[in-house]
């Protein structure tokens, strides 16, 4: 059902401005919500499927909204040294909000004008067009009514005719208008009145706050916190929190008077927020490698991220306090105890390297813990693919790992340690961190089942202790 990862020290990760070329698809849980019944939601930025874990028994449904996908997300032939991974083929889910009351759950398509509203009730997904390209991230914020809201635009760093957007349960679109022409980088956040808090950067460059007021957007005074605010929250006293990645910071307005905590790690870039039923509030670390809390009273906590993880993207805090997370390079979810700073690991089913099987509208694993079941709800009809579709899915060619086929050991690893659900990729990003792999192979072997013998564990670690580990 889950493995307990003791945290441990941070090393070197990739940087910032080597993360587009560099660190290829970010992978992990783009949305994680949790609703009144202990289950978790997810949505993924690379697949498009909303997913539901079931902490205590493992099991894990999927609900696709589409079983026809794009061949060239199988393919994956758009990557360069240079621009990264192109993801206009692309259209996985973003963000995620539950509603409870009515039984909905949001999410938005990646990189696009699409709001999804999924029914648990009928299993069935609606998909709403709004004005503009949705911006909104991670979470997405819902009010006490039930309506959700977006900020849109055009194209970063500067969006042409950006908007407000709310989205109400039943599908109506509102516009609210907004006093910047231009601007880029908005966040937005709802206060318990229902009024909105919108964060943009226009063209002089310097963030900006806008609240909704006497039945339109009026400007804030807001300190000098950089270029732009990475996302907005209101917590459970309405006071307004922002973090500030360029000045490392956490901003909260509360009585009209603006405070900046210093975050205790440098460059710790923070991300996303989400508060707890006890008061705190938490956010990610990006380039920290980190778990963030700030108390009522600015003191900041941090909890590193198991070694072998990094770049915490979403973050949510069950009604046990238990806190919720997704990382990059994975499509696992975790899941950290405050109280004992231990950390649990639910692996999820995952498509087969670069999403080839979410492009086949398939939500399968080829290996999965023994504990885990996954249960198909597609809640939608199919959509037959051509024949040469299939032939472009079955044809794409997957990344191998060094020597592959040559080296025998190579070919064992990838056979039975089942890279269909651990990516290359992953695993060479991981190298620069790795000194033994052998506590890895050993927990695949104890809690995947994977079917490896002793000789056989020895020639997988020998191999990966050679050619995927830091360097001496």
């Amino acid at each position: 059902m889950r493995k307990t990862i003791v945290i441990g020290l941070l090393a070197a990760f990739c940087s910032p401005q080597s993360f587009a070329a560099a660190c290829g698809p970010v992978y992990g849980a783009d949305g994680i919500a949790a609703d009144k019944d202990g289950k978790v939601w997810v949505s993924h930025y690379e697949d498009v499927r909303l997913g539901r874990l079931d902490p205590g028994s493992g099991e894990f449904h999927e609900f696709l909204p589409s079983t026809k996908g794009n061949p060239f997300a199988a393919l994956r032939n758009t990557w360069s040294k240079t621009a990264g991974f192109d993801y206009s083929f692309d259209f996985g889910l973003q963000g995620i909000a539950l509603d409870e009351a009515r039984g909905l759950v949001w999410s938005t398509r990646f990189n696009d004008n699409k709001v999804l509203r999924f029914s648990k009730a009928e299993r069935q997904f609606t998909e709403l067009t709004v004005p503009g390209q949705i911006s909104v991230r991670f979470d997405i914020p819902i009010d006490a009514q039930g309506n959700v809201w977006f900020v849109t635009g055009s194209a970063p760093p500067q969006g042409a005719g950006g908007a407000v957007i709310k989205v109400s349960p039943d599908g109506k679109i509102e516009t609210l208008p907004f006093p910047l022409e231009k601007f880029g980088s908005g966040a937005v956040a709802v206060d318990p009145a229902g009024h909105p808090w919108v964060s943009a950067t226009p063209d002089n460059g310097r963030a900006e706050l806008y609240a909704w007021t006497e039945g339109g957007f009026k400007r804030q005074d807001l300190p000098d916190v950089g270029r732009y605010i990475g996302s907005l929250h209101i917590d459970a006293r309405g006071d307004l929190w922002f973090t500030a990645p360029e000045k490392n910071a956490i901003g909260r307005l509360r009585r009209g008077r603006v405070e900046l905590f210093a975050i205790p790690t440098a460059n710790a870039s923070p991300g996303t927020m989400a508060s707890d039923a006890q008061g705190y509030l938490w956010f990610t670390e990006w380039y920290g490698r980190k778990l963030g809390r700030i108390a009522p009273d600015g003191t900041i906590a941090e909890y590193p991220l198991p070694p072998e993880e990094e770049i915490p993207l979403a973050v949510k805090p069950d009604r046990e306090g238990r806190v919720w997370f997704s990382v990059a390079f994975n499509y696992g979810l975790f899941r950290l105890d405050p109280a004992t700073g231990k950390i649990d690991e639910f692996p999820l089913p995952v498509p087969t390297n670069w999403s080839k099987n979410a492009s086949q509208g398939l939500s399968v694993c080829t290996v999965r813990s023994k504990k885990t079941a996954l249960v198909a709800d597609a809640g939608t009809v199919k959509t037959e693919q051509s024949a040469a579709t299939e032939q472009m899915v079955q044809n794409a060619v997957l990344r191998h790992p060094k020597g592959y086929p040559r080296n025998r050991d190579a070919v064992l690893f990838e056979q039975k340690c089942q890279t269909a659900c651990h990516t290359w990729y992953r695993v060479d990003k991981a190298a620069a961190r790795r000194s033994d792999w052998g506590p890895t192979v050993d927990r695949m072997i104890e809690f995947n089942g994977a079917a490896i013998s002793k000789k056989e564990r020895e020639r997988i670690v020998r191999y990966m202790n050679k050619n995927y580990a830091q360097l001496k």
